[in-house]
């Protein structure tokens, strides 16, 4: 980050080489911060903006800023009617310059703004630098989202030996980092349901370890779900295998609580779809 140190003494030489460092150093601190929520190839509201519809063709903003192609702008409020068929509510940026006298009498443009407000165009008119439709405005944070969690699941491969169930499957996951959550889906087939402990006796069989940076810090539960087309019962008899227990425990063990089914039927298959807090 770039930064001046003013209180060394014997007169500080200021010159426009100096205001043009300090200018660069808030103006790439201020994008470098806005790019968090994304590059701006899109725009996205920073603060304000708050838009309404209250008839068809009718728009209203507040005043507010946006973040578009690096550069932040502000927005004026305002309101448009008449955008509907085959017209339609528009954001547009206007470009304003100023001159200063020179001590050498020249009066170049060196102050600069930008303001948007918002139009009725065309629907057919193509975005570009200067204006953009204002459906285009995204809210700031869902590119932020997206850049802090993970694009690709890794996944545990389940393979357990016949005596616990030879439940064979996959359990995929990944994990968000701005909400500090664990998201957690798989599809597991017991093959060998009958070798599980009969009831009352149920017990928790281990699917796999999760690695250390997915471990909550306090034991979670969870229900996985029946995925066959036809119903089965317990091995009592008494009730229909519609849900099962599961845990994601402090040592990142994933473990489930299998149900033996009735007598005569040899396999099962369960799924699940879970967001868990790892904090």
């Amino acid at each position: 980050m770039k930064s001046i140190d003013f209180t060394k003494p014997g007169g500080f030489p200021l010159t426009q080489d100096q205001l043009g460092y300090l200018q660069e150093a808030y103006t790439e601190s201020i994008g470098a911060l806005a790019a968090i929520g994304g590059s701006g190839a899109t725009p996205y509201i920073i603060s304000g903006i708050v838009i309404s519809n209250p008839s068809i063709g009718t728009y209203s903003i507040t005043d507010g800023w946006f973040f578009y192609n690096g550069e932040m702008v502000r927005c004026l409020s305002g309101s448009v009617v008449g955008a509907s068929g085959a017209l339609a509510p528009f954001i547009v940026i206007n470009p304003e310059s100023s001159s200063l006298v020179f001590n050498n009498g020249s009066t170049p443009d060196v102050i600069f703004d930008k303001s948007a407000t918002i139009v009725v165009l065309p629907s057919s008119t193509a975005t570009d630098a200067t204006h953009f439709p204002l459906s285009s405005l995204q809210k700031f944070g869902s590119s932020l989202g997206n850049n802090n969690r993970e694009e690709v699941w890794s996944f545990l491969e389940v393979d357990t030996p016949a005596v616990d169930g030879g439940v064979v499957g996959n359990i995929y996951y990944k994990k968000d980092y701005i909400s500090n959550t664990l998201h957690l889906r798989g599809l597991l087939t017991a093959n060998n349901a009958q070798n599980f402990a009969g009831s009352p006796g149920t017990m928790l069989y281990l699917m796999g370890t999760l690695p250390s940076a997915y471990i909550p810090s306090n034991s979670v539960y969870f229900s996985t779900y029946y995925f066959v087309g036809t119903s089965v019962k317990d091995d009592v008899g008494v009730s229909w295998i519609k849900q099962v227990n599961c845990v994601v425990n402090v040592a990142g063990q994933v473990l489930i609580n299998w149900i033996k089914p009735e007598v005569g039927v040899g396999a099962y298959g369960v799924n699940f779809n879970v967001v868990i807090p790892l904090g």
